[in-house]
């Protein structure tokens, strides 16, 4: 994988909160200096993906 994708930068509170639940950590927490939102940052795993996949499924606002 490279260095480009290797985090994932989450600023929806509701696909943070999937993550947590599953038992994956956040590597940090941060203000975006632009916007001033918060975000999560967690590193791409497989783990990671498969619960990413889960929840694009079943985001109904796709």
């Amino acid at each position: 994988m490279n260095n480009t994708n290797e985090f994932f930068y989450c600023y929806s509170t509701n696909l943070h909160d999937l993550l947590r639940s599953k038992g994956l950590r956040y590597i940090c927490v941060g203000l975006n200096e632009n916007t001033m939102r918060r975000f999560y940052q967690y590193r791409r795993t497989k783990e990671f993906e498969d619960v990413l996949a889960e929840y694009t499924a079943n985001n109904p606002n796709k």
